[in-house]
C-alpha cells in the first residue's frame, strides 16, 4: 500500500483528493499498485472541512519523518517552509512531487541532484502551464532534438487582462479586479503581473530543455502594469494584440531567456489564445514546430498535472526505472552565454506624444534614420487630451534593444516631444 501526504489543501489540494478519490480504481489499474491518502498537512485546519478517514495535522514538517509517508505532494508554494520540507523528505527516501515553480527556479539543480544521490522519484510536472504536459515532452519526447526555442503564454492571469482590456475596452485596473473576483488572480496578483510567475516558469523550461541552470537575475523580466488602453487599440489598429509571454531559445553557443509583453500579428496562432488558456511553442531543427494547448491554471487542472506524476511516482517505485524521472541533467551546456536583452533583435513598438507642429515627425524620423532604424509602419492620431500634444505610433525594422534605447534617449531632448516615449518589442516571425 503506497501511502501519500498532501501539504497544502487549497483549492489545487481539494481538487487533488477529489481526483484521486474519483479515479482510484483507473489510477491502480494503470500502476498495479494500491494507494491511500494517509495524511494531508495544512496550516489552516480549523476553517476547512477535510474528508473523512484521513489524518490531518498542522506540522507540515511531520509529513517529511522517516517512514511516515511514501509520497509527499507539495501544494503550500512557500519557498522558506517547502525548500527544507522537501529537502529531508528526500533525505528520508520520500518521493517528491511539488507544483512550486519559484522552489525549483531558485533551488530546483540541488534538490534534482539530492532526489537522484537518495534514488527518490521528483515530479513537477504541475508547476509550469498546469494541465498541458510540457514538462512531460521536454523530458521525455524531445531528448532526441535540439530544441531551438521555445516561446508561449505561460500566465493566465495576464493574459485574462489583456484579453479584457482588448475585447471589452476595460482599463488595467478593472480588469485584475475582474480577475479576482473570478478566482483568475490571487489577492495579492503582484507575481502574476510584475512578470516574476513566468520567469520562474520559463527558467524551468530553460534549465530542462537546455541543461543549465539559468538563476532569475539572468532572465529579463517586465510586466503588464505598464500597458494602457492606448496600446491595445494602436496596437489593433496596426494589426496586433498585445500578450504576454515567455521566451527561451538557443543560437550561437548562446542562450536568451526573457518574460515581457510583446505585440503579436492577429493571425498568429498565439493571437488565439484567450482567457486564462495557456500555450507553449517548441522549435527544433529536425521536428519543426509543434504547439501545446490547455487550460494553465485553476484547480482542476492543476491536480490532473499532480496526478500524471503520481502514476509516474508509483512506477518508479515498482519498477525502480530512474528514465521515469530523468531531469536530473544538467550542467551539460555551462560554456553558454547568457544574452543580454539590449542585444537581441526585434521589431519595437514606438508610442511618442508630440506637440502638433511642422518638423515635429522629420526630427522624430531622423533620429531613427542616424541609429539605423527604419519604420515599417507609422500612424498619427487625434489627440483624446486637453491639450496640444498627439500620439504618433510606429513598428520599426527588427533592430537591436541598444539602438532604441539611444533613440528614445534622444527623442527626450527634442523640445516637441513631451512625454515618456513608451516601447513594446514585437514578436518576431522566427520565434
Amino acid at each position: 500500500m503506497i501511502k501519500i501526504g498532501i501539504c497544502g489543501f487549497g483549492t489545487v489540494g481539494q481538487s487533488l483528493v477529489k481526483h484521486l478519490s474519483d479515479h482510484k480504481d483507473l489510477i491502480i489499474n494503470k500502476t498495479s499498485l494500491e494507494f491511500e491518502i494517509a495524511y494531508i498537512a495544512d496550516r489552516s485546519i480549523h476553517k476547512k472541512t477535510y474528508p473523512k478517514n484521513i489524518n490531518v495535522t498542522t506540522d507540515v514538517m511531520d509529513l517529511a519523518s522517516p517512514g511516515k509517508v511514501d509520497i509527499l505532494v507539495e501544494l503550500i508554494g512557500d519557498v522558506k517552509l517547502t525548500y527544507p520540507l522537501i529537502k529531508n523528505a528526500i533525505k528520508n527516501k520520500i518521493h517528491i512531487i511539488t507544483a512550486n515553480k519559484a522552489l525549483l527556479a531558485d533551488k530546483g539543480t540541488e534538490l534534482f541532484e539530492l532526489a537522484k544521490e537518495n534514488d527518490v522519484f521528483f515530479g513537477f510536472e504541475a508547476s509550469v502551464a498546469g494541465a498541458i504536459p510540457i514538462i512531460r515532452n521536454l523530458k521525455t519526447c524531445m531528448t532526441n532534438e535540439r530544441l531551438t526555442s521555445i516561446h508561449g503564454i505561460i500566465n493566465g492571469t495576464c493574459n485574462y487582462i489583456l484579453d479584457r482590456m482588448s475585447d471589452s475596452s476595460l482599463d488595467f485596473s478593472n480588469a485584475l479586479e475582474e480577475a479576482k473576483e473570478l478566482g483568475y488572480a490571487e489577492a495579492d496578483p503582484s507575481f502574476d503581473i510584475n512578470g516574476m510567475d513566468a520567469a520562474h516558469k520559463i527558467s524551468i523550461l530553460s534549465s530542462i530543455a537546455y541543461g543549465i541552470r539559468l538563476p532569475l537575475d539572468n532572465i529579463y523580466v517586465d510586466g503588464i502594469e505598464g500597458i494602457s488602453l492606448m496600446d491595445i487599440k494602436y496596437a489593433k489598429e496596426l494589426g496586433y494584440k498585445i500578450k504576454h509571454v515567455g521566451i527561451t531559445g538557443l543560437s550561437d553557443n548562446s542562450i536568451e531567456c526573457r518574460v515581457h509583453p510583446v505585440l503579436v500579428p492577429v493571425k498568429d496562432i498565439l493571437a488565439q489564445v484567450s482567457g486564462v488558456m495557456n500555450s507553449v511553442i517548441l522549435k527544433g531543427d529536425r521536428f519543426g514546430t509543434s504547439m501545446l494547448y490547455g487550460h494553465g491554471a485553476g484547480g482542476s487542472a492543476t491536480a490532473s498535472a499532480v496526478v500524471s506524476d503520481f502514476v509516474d511516482a508509483i512506477n518508479f517505485i515498482s519498477k525502480k526505472d530512474l528514465s521515469i524521472c530523468n531531469h536530473q541533467n544538467y550542467n551539460t551546456l555551462e560554456n553558454l552565454d547568457i544574452k543580454d536583452i539590449n542585444d537581441i533583435e526585434c521589431p519595437f513598438y514606438l508610442r511618442i506624444f508630440a506637440e502638433d507642429v511642422s518638423g515635429v515627425m522629420a526630427e522624430i524620423t531622423n533620429i531613427l534614420a542616424n541609429q539605423n532604424i527604419s519604420i515599417e509602419a507609422v500612424t498619427q492620431h487625434e489627440s483624446d487630451r486637453n491639450n496640444t500634444t498627439i500620439p504618433i505610433v510606429m513598428i520599426t525594422n527588427s533592430v537591436k534593444g541598444d539602438l532604441i534605447n539611444n533613440a528614445i534617449r534622444l527623442m527626450k531632448n527634442l523640445h516637441h516631444v513631451k512625454e515618456e516615449v513608451h516601447f513594446i518589442r514585437v514578436l518576431k516571425s522566427d520565434e
